[in-house]
């Protein structure tokens, strides 16, 4: 836990279908574990880690990933600080012992920029981090000046390569790829392959959520799809709807939720009206927890254009879900190309909609799929999440202070 006293600041907030190749990505089996036999990460080279964020807010994929690891390197004895805008878990970062500062990170803003890496550059001479990590693209820039300043190595994470600003990324002395399909995209881009990690997304077991409490409010009538994204285009909710107009007509008893929030929900509403089934689709606007509904569903499904390590499928797999996926970015990857979810061709609904019907008739297939979905879904477990980024940050720390050569032979010997 951090010692605020010793950090030399005051805290803003303090609480108490094809077949894709194989991953070659960090989290494998054949992976040195770097925990102790307490359950404490290994801290030969890494004690104090500063995550730098645009903010701490919900509703933000980057950010939860953000928020789960530092809680669980806090929790786990590393001194975590945690600069961002600000948002709606400062406290829950508080109560896992990590110190949350204020400042602005806005790559809009290139003098907000400027300050920001003046600020970490002067909280690193009293907190004496080993490693900045930036899991947003203008936290990516002040942290690459902060890091000029004062050595300590950036760690980078791509969490949004369909983003043009994402090539900001590049100035991580590591980069981090959410998924092997998203590294290969990165390397397309022109990133080194030697600068290049991959650490898949992990959701479960998160901070973010209490363990005792698993609920919603709501009550999914039963058979039920589910879809749970953010209400935009990239998440393919239109060809969804339409899918499901199509099997609707032959299966009159099951029903369509949507839980989320974004700009295209008046649009989506209006499609299910128009094409007569906006009374068999419900939605649910945004839901903090969605285990509750995972639990409920018959069917979960996320038809998106491009996602690049979705927790939502790690959480789905994590609830025994019957997922049925388009094979887009790292999804493949976290459904093992097929054993663990059916997948389906982005942009088209007629054979979204064949998929569907096939699994909606047939209870055996849903039950198996459920089986297969559950079993090995703890490699979505968030302490899996944070010993891989353990083994990224030695990177980091060895090829900084020890130059490529000498450092790479360091991490092998690290890792054997």
């Amino acid at each position: 836990m951090l010692d605020h006293a010793r950090a030399g600041v005051r805290p803003a907030h303090v609480a108490g279908k094809s077949r894709s190749p194989e991953p070659d990505s960090i989290h494998t089996a054949e992976a040195t574990d770097t925990s102790g036999s307490d359950g404490r990460l290994n801290r030969r080279l890494i004690n104090r880690v500063v995550h730098l964020s645009k903010h701490c807010g919900y509703g933000n994929g980057n950010v939860h990933v953000a928020v789960d690891l530092a809680c669980v390197q806090a929790k786990a004895g590393l001194d975590v600080a945690f600069i961002s805008g600000g948002g709606t878990f400062e406290g829950l970062l508080a109560r896992h012992g990590v110190l949350h500062l204020k400042i602005e990170q806005d790559q809009r803003k290139p003098f907000s920029l400027l300050k920001a890496a003046y600020s970490i550059a002067r909280l690193s001479n009293r907190f004496k981090p080993d490693i900045f990590h930036a899991h947003m693209m203008g936290a990516a820039v002040s942290g690459y000046l902060a890091s000029k300043v004062t050595g300590v190595p950036l760690v980078t994470t791509v969490h949004n390569s369909f983003d043009r600003h994402s090539v900001l990324m590049r100035l991580g002395h590591r980069v981090v790829a959410v998924s092997t399909a998203e590294k290969q995209h990165l390397l397309r881009q022109g990133y080194r392959s030697d600068q290049v990690d991959v650490v898949l997304n992990a959701p479960l077991n998160s901070p973010r959520h209490d363990r005792a409490v698993i609920g919603t409010g709501v009550t999914l009538q039963s058979p039920s799809i589910l879809a749970i994204c953010g209400l935009h285009r990239r998440k393919g909710l239109f060809d969804l709807i339409t899918a499901c107009a199509a099997v609707f007509r032959d299966l009159p008893e099951w029903r369509l939720y949507i839980a989320g929030e974004g700009p295209d929900r008046e649009s989506l509403e209006e499609q299910a009206r128009s094409i007569g089934v906006a009374d068999r689709i419900s939605f649910l606007g945004f839901v903090p927890d969605p285990r509750g509904l995972l639990q409920q569903c018959d069917l979960f499904v996320l038809a998106s254009y491009a996602d690049p390590c979705s927790l939502v499928i790690g959480e789905a797999r994590g609830a025994g879900c019957a997922i049925v996926a388009t094979a887009v970015g790292g999804t493949p990857e976290m459904l093992e190309f097929g054993r663990k979810g059916r997948l389906v061709s982005p942009g088209k609904p007629d054979d979204l909609a064949a998929e569907l019907r096939s699994l909606m008739t047939d209870p055996i297939a849903r039950a198996e799929l459920r089986q297969a979905s559950l079993q090995g879904s703890e490699l979505f477990d968030v302490h899996r999440l944070a010993a891989d980024y353990e083994r990224v940050y030695q990177r980091a720390v060895l090829i900084k202070s020890f130059g490529r050569q000498i450092g790479q032979r360091s991490i092998t010997s690290l890792e054997t």
